[in-house]
Parts: C-alpha cells; sequence; structure tokens
C-alpha cells in the first residue's frame, strides 16, 4: 500500500511541475530587425536634454530641507518658554 501511494505522490508531483514549467506567453524575437540610426545618433540624442528628468533613485535631503532664518538660540528660547507655560500630562507613559 506504501509503494502504490509513493507512486501515485510522484504522479501528482511531476504532473503539477511540469503545469508550472509551461510558457504560456510567446516571445518576440527583435534580433534581425534593422535599425535606422546609427550609434552616434542615439548617442547624441542621448546627451541632449528632453524636459525634466525626474530621478526616482536618489533623493538630496540637501534640496528638501528649508534654510532657517532663526538663530539656534531663538529656537531654544522658544522651547524653553513653550515648556514652561505648557504642563505635562502626567497620564502619558515614558518608556516601555
Amino acid at each position: 500500500m506504501n509503494a502504490k501511494q509513493l507512486i501515485a505522490s510522484v504522479v501528482v508531483l511531476a504532473a503539477a511541475g511540469s503545469a508550472f514549467a509551461d510558457v504560456t506567453d510567446t516571445f518576440d524575437d527583435y534580433t534581425n530587425i534593422p535599425s535606422t540610426r546609427s550609434r552616434a545618433e542615439v548617442a547624441i540624442e542621448l546627451q541632449q536634454p528632453q524636459g525634466q528628468v525626474v530621478d526616482t533613485e536618489w533623493v538630496d535631503s540637501n534640496t528638501l530641507t528649508a534654510k532657517s532664518i532663526r538663530t539656534r538660540e531663538e529656537v531654544r528660547a522658544e522651547v524653553i518658554q513653550y515648556a514652561r507655560t505648557h504642563k505635562v500630562n502626567p497620564n502619558y507613559e515614558f518608556g516601555g
């Protein structure tokens, strides 16, 4: 009985594996299509600006920060005054 179950499971796994290996999409071969432009023409075209290029791979954080017109001492004084005029919520638990 175990041999029959083993053979049946191997047959089922082989059928499942071959079902996943089926290629359902067609392959378009573009290797024999002649080019209409030379390599130099393409290189020149790539060097010309073509509108705004959006770089999604790298974000420079220096361009995103706003320059402050206040000094560090002014900001610290504002924080100290805010802390003196506002009470801490005693129900808030720090840490965890």
